[in-house]
């Protein structure tokens, strides 16, 4: 099922404004897309992320009750984007491209350890990385081509 979350999250970045995007998948449904329209879609801090847990809190009126769904996204999260992912109870994270890979191919990246940020959270959670990075990155690649 991951590979197919992911390609959903890698479909979406490329016809994204900027090249990510993202989904909320609970007990089999996704509940929450990056390109759903959110408030925030004007906003600087419109990352895939923090759009797909507007959608989903807006969708299903889960304000902080996204534990056990998993986060399907097209690159890794940012050291913003981790604090809402860990304060929202989200259990699981999958992503395709690094934020290296983001840094490289498309926009300056502030590099930071995920795995350390997870140490914040008072229960783990689980993080599955570079899950079909190369589709991912070839998006990064073909945008960054500007």
């Amino acid at each position: 099922m991951d590979e197919m979350f992911i390609d959903i999250a890698i479909d979406i970045s490329k016809k994204a404004k900027y090249p990510y995007g993202a989904i909320i998948v609970k007990n089999g449904e996704i509940i929450g897309r990056s390109d759903d329209k959110t408030l925030m879609e004007t906003s600087m801090y419109s990352h895939a992320e923090l759009e797909v847990i507007e959608s989903a809190s807006k969708n299903k009126n889960l304000y902080g009750d996204l534990e056990g769904a998993t986060l399907y996204v097209s690159c890794e999260p940012c050291m913003m984007c981790m604090g809402a992912i860990l304060y929202e109870g989200i259990s699981k994270i999958v992503y395709a491209a690094t934020l290296q890979d983001s840094n490289d191919y498309y926009c300056p990246e502030m590099i930071t350890n995920i795995d350390e940020l997870a140490k914040y959270r008072n229960t783990k959670i689980e993080i599955v990385k570079e899950l079909h990075r190369d589709k991912a990155v070839e998006v990064l690649k073909e945008r960054g081509e500007k």
